[in-house]
C-alpha cells in the first residue's frame, strides 16, 4: 500500500473516530462542568439590574425570632396578605406551600385574604418524584379552599443542572407526557398585564440571567405587620412572598460570583425580571449543537491534507480561540453554545493526526531508504545508532545522508549541463521551462526558467519560421525529423534538437532541447553564395565584354570600353575584399574636416563629369564639422555614392552635394543628381549585396557591391546612410555621420 493511500485511510479513519467521540461526548453530556464553568464566568461578566418593579417580602431569621417558630399560624398570613392588599400593589405570588389543610377558620380568613384585594394572588402547587403507578411525578396540589380563592396555580419547580447548580428554568411543565401544560408561578403574575407572557415551549430549558446577590428590594415579613413600610414602596409592585432564613431549607446553590447560595425567593425574582425583559438565553438547538461542534473539526482534517504542518497548528489554535468567540458571540445574543466538545474535538485530532502522520512518514522513509540502497544509487545508507535520538530522527539523519547524496547528484547533472558547449533548457510534460543553462541565459539576456514554452519560443525564433519550429515540436518523436533550423530576432542561426526524458517505468517527465549556434556555419554559406554569384555574374560580364571586344577592331573606342570593363572588374574584387576586411579589423579613425573630403572626393571624379558636361553644385552649411573617420574607406564610400550619381545622371546636369549639421550632434551629407532615380522594387534592398530588380524599366539593373560597401563602411563608422527619390526626378543619397567629439572633452 502506498504512502497515499495508506494516509487517506487513516485520515477517514480518524476523522469518524473523532466525530464518534464527539457525538457521545454531546449526547452523554461528558463536558457539561467545563461548560457550566464557562458559563459561569461568561454571565457574570455582565449581569443585568435588579428589577425596580419587583418586591420580595421576605421569612427571614427576624421574622422567626419576632413571630415564633415555623410553621406559623395561617391567621398571621391572612393578616400579611391583608395589610399588602391594603398597599395596592400589581400581583402577589405567596411562595409557601399550602397543600395540608390548616385550623379551618384560619384556612378560610387566609383565603378571605387572597379573594378580597385589588391585586391578584397566584399560590404554587409543587410535584412529587418519583410519583406512584410508574408515573414520574405526582402533583401536590394546595388545599381546595385555597385553590378556590386564588387568581391561579402556578409551579415552582427547581432545576439542578449536573453539579448541582441552579442555571436552569422552565417556563411550564408537562409532568406527564401529553398532559396538560403547567405554566411557572412567575409567569402568572405577568398575565395580570400580558397575555402573552408564557410563550416558551414546555422542553425550553432557559439559562437564567442572574442579577447581583441581594441587589431586589426586599422588605421583612415581621416589617409588613408591624405597618413599618410606607404604602408607596409596595404600591404597584410585583410581591414575592418566600422564606430566606437559612433554617428554612429554601436555599440554593446559584451561578452568581459572589459565592454561597441564593433563596428561592430571590431566584424567583430572577425569573420574573427575566420573563419581562424577555432575556432569557437560549441553549441552541440540539441539530446545530451537533454541526457547531463537528465543523471545526473536519475543516482542521480537511487542512491536514492541504497545509503544511505549521500552518495547521496555527490553525488549530485559531479554531480553539475561534470555538471561544462563536460561543461568546452567541451568548451576547441570548443563546447559549457549549463550546467544549467542538475543543475536545480540535485537541483529539490534531495529536492524533500528527502521531498517525509521523508514523507512517516513518515506515514511509524505512521503505524508501531500503529501496534507495538497493538501487545502487546511494550506497551504503545504514540507520545511525545515535542512542541520543528517537528511531524517526536516525531515520531522519540516514534520509538527510541520501539527500545529501542526491544534492551532489543533481549539482553534478546541473554543472554539466551549465557547461555544455550549446544553450539548452529543459520543460516539463506541460510546456513549462524548468532549467536552462548560462549559455542560454546569455544569449537569450535573460532567465526563461518557469516560461511556457509557447512565450519561450517567441523570444527565440523569428515569426516567420515559428510555424517549421512549432511543427518539429508537436511531431511525435518516431517521425524522424531530427532537427530544426531557425533564425533568431538577433540575428543568429540555431539548430534545434529535441529528446524526450523518462523515467524507468517509462512516464515522460519532460524534454530536453539542445540548441546548436550555426551563426557562422549560415554566414559562410552566404558568403560562399554571394562569391559565387560575384564570380558567375557581376564579375563575368565585364570580362565577358572585354573578351568580346578584343574580337572586333580595336579602334579607341574600342580600348577605352575594355579599359573601362578591367576597371569595372578590378573595382568590385576590391569592393568584395574591402567588405570581407571589414568584418576582422577593428575600427581605427582619426579626426577629419568632412567637408575637404567630400571636396576632395569630387575633385578625383571631376575629370569623369567635365567629359559629359555634368557640373557639381556645392553647398556647405556644416561649420567646419569634423568626423571621427578611416579617411581612405570613407573617401572612398564617398566617392562611390558621386561616381554613381555620375553614372546615371544625364549630360549637361548638375549633381547637387550638400553639407550640413544635423540634428542630434551630427554632420550629414547628400547628394543629389537629376536621373531618373531608383525604381521602387529595389528600395528596400538596395544596400544589400548584387542588389537588382528583375524586369526593370529604369537604369538601375544592377548595383554589385558599391552600394554593399558604403553601407559597410558608414555603419563601420556608427552612421547611417539612406537613399530616396527626389521630388520631381532624380535621386537623394543621404549619409550622416556622428560629430567628432572636442579634444578637450576627451
Amino acid at each position: 500500500m502506498n504512502l497515499r493511500l495508506r494516509l487517506a485511510i487513516e485520515w477517514v479513519s480518524i476523522g469518524l473516530f473523532a466525530t464518534s467521540i464527539v457525538c457521545a461526548a454531546l449526547f452523554w453530556r461528558g463536558t457539561a462542568s467545563f461548560d457550566n464553568l464557562l458559563y459561569d464566568r461568561l454571565s457574570a461578566v455582565q449581569r443585568p439590574q435588579a428589577d425596580r418593579d419587583i418586591l420580595l417580602v421576605t421569612i427571614d431569621d427576624r421574622s422567626l425570632a419576632t413571630l415564633g417558630k415555623w410553621p406559623w399560624d395561617r391567621n398571621i398570613h391572612a393578616r400579611l396578605i391583608s395589610k399588602i392588599q391594603q398597599k395596592q400593589p400589581r400581583a402577589i405570588a405567596f411562595d409557601i406551600l399550602l397543600s395540608e389543610p390548616g385550623e379551618p377558620q384560619a384556612d378560610r380568613n387566609l383565603a378571605a385574604a387572597m379573594a378580597s384585594g385589588p391585586a391578584a394572588v397566584f399560590i404554587p402547587h409543587h410535584f412529587i418524584t418519583p410519583g406512584n403507578d410508574g408515573r414520574n411525578y405526582d402533583a401536590v396540589l394546595p388545599a381546595p379552599v385555597f385553590r378556590t380563592a386564588a387568581n391561579g396555580l402556578g409551579h415552582v419547580n427547581i432545576q439542578f443542572d449536573d453539579d448541582g447548580i441552579v442555571r436552569r428554568t422552565s417556563l411550564c411543565f408537562k409532568p406527564e407526557d401529553g398532559g396538560k401544560a403547567l405554566p411557572h408561578l412567575m409567569t402568572r403574575l405577568l398575565e395580570t398585564q400580558r397575555k402573552d407572557a408564557a410563550n416558551h415551549q414546555c422542553d425550553d430549558a432557559l439559562l437564567i440571567p442572574y442579577a447581583k446577590r441581594g441587589s431586589f428590594a426586599e422588605i421583612s415579613y415581621a416589617d409588613i405587620l408591624d405597618n413599618d413600610v410606607p404604602d408607596a414602596l409596595v404600591r404597584d409592585k410585583y410581591v414575592i412572598i418566600g422564606a430566606t432564613a437559612a433554617g428554612m431549607g429554601d436555599n440554593f446553590p446559584t451561578p452568581n460570583g459572589e459565592g454561597g447560595v441564593l433563596s428561592g425567593v430571590e431566584i424567583m425574582a430572577n425569573i420574573l425580571a427575566a420573563s419581562r425583559r424577555d432575556d432569557f438565553a437560549q441553549p441552541l438547538p440540539e441539530l446545530w449543537n451537533y454541526a457547531l461542534s463537528l465543523a471545526p473539526l473536519w475543516l482542521l482534517m480537511i487542512g491536514f491534507l492541504r497545509f503544511r504542518p505549521r500552518v495547521v497548528l496555527i490553525a488549530s489554535l485559531a479554531s480553539l480561540a475561534g470555538i471561544l468567540v462563536i460561543s461568546v458571540g452567541l451568548l451576547s445574543n441570548r443563546i447559549w453554545y457549549p463550546p467544549s466538545t467542538a475543543m475536545l474535538g480540535i485537541l483529539m485530532v490534531y495529536p492524533l493526526w500528527g502521531w498517525r502522520r509521523l508514523q507512517a512518514m516513518s515506515d514511509f522513509m524505512d521503505v524508501e531508504l531500503r529501496s534507495l540502497e538497493q538501487t545502487g544509487e546511494a550506497r551504503p545508507l545504514p540507520i545511525p545508532q545515535n542512542p541520543a535520538t528517537d528511531m524517526v530522527g536516525r531515520q531522519s539523519e540516514a534520509l538527510a545522508s541520501a539527500i545529501n547524496h542526491m544534492r551532489d547528484l543533481r549539482r553534478f547533472v546541473s554543472d554539466t549541463l551549465a557547461d555544455l558547449p550549446d544553450p539548452m533548457f529543459v520543460t516539463d510534460p506541460q510546456g513549462r521551462v524548468t532549467l536552462t543553462n548560462k549559455l542560454l541565459d546569455e544569449r537569450l539576456d535573460q532567465d526563461i526558467a518557469g516560461w511556457l514554452l509557447n512565450d519561450a519560443l517567441e523570444l527565440m525564433v523569428i515569426a516567420e519560421q515559428r510555424a517549421s519550429v512549432d511543427d518539429y515540436i508537436g511531431q511525435p518523436q518516431a517521425r524522424g525529423q531530427e532537427f530544426v533550423r531557425f533564425l533568431s530576432p538577433t540575428g543568429l542561426t540555431f539548430v534545434m534538437r529535441r529528446s524526450e526524458v523518462r523515467s524507468d517505468a517509462g512516464i515522460l517527465h519532460g524534454h530536453i532541447h539542445y540548441l546548436t549556434d550555426i551563426t557562422a556555419l549560415a554566414k559562410a554559406e552566404e558568403d560562399r553564395e554571394e562569391v559565387l554569384q560575384l564570380l558567375s555574374h557581376d564579375m563575368r560580364a565585364p570580362q565577358s565584354t572585354i573578351i568580346a571586344l578584343l574580337d572586333g577592331p580595336m579602334d579607341a573606342d574600342a580600348r577605352k570600353r575594355i579599359e573601362r570593363n578591367a576597371r569595372r572588374t578590378i573595382e568590385l574584387a576590391q569592393d568584395f575584399v574591402e567588405i570581407a576586411r571589414m568584418g576582422e579589423s577593428d575600427f581605427v579613425g582619426e579626426d577629419v574636416l568632412l567637408v575637404d573630403l567630400v571636396r576632395e572626393s569630387a575633385d578625383s571624379l571631376w575629370p569623369l563629369a567635365h567629359e559629359r558636361g555634368i557640373s557639381f553644385s556645392f553647398h556647405d552649411t556644416s561649420d567646419s564639422a569634423f568626423v571621427c573617420a578611416e579617411p581612405d574607406s570613407l573617401h572612398r564610400a564617398v566617392c562611390n555614392l558621386i561616381d554613381n550619381a555620375i553614372k546615371f545622371s544625364p549630360d549637361n546636369s548638375v549633381i547637387r552635394v550638400e553639407v550640413s549639421r544635423h540634428a542630434g550632434a551630427h554632420v550629414a551629407v547628400a547628394i543629389s543628381d537629376q536621373g531618373s532615380g531608383i525604381d521602387v522594387d529595389l528600395l528596400p534592398t538596395l544596400f544589400s549585396r548584387f542588389a537588382s530588380v528583375r524586369h526593370q524599366q529604369g537604369r538601375v539593373r544592377g548595383v554589385g557591391l558599391g552600394l554593399a560597401f558604403v553601407h559597410a563602411v558608414i555603419t563601420r563608422h556608427k552612421g547611417m546612410v539612406t537613399a530616396q527619390n527626389g521630388e520631381n526626378i532624380g535621386a537623394r543619397f543621404t549619409v550622416i555621420l556622428p560629430e567628432a567629439k572636442d579634444p578637450k572633452a576627451r
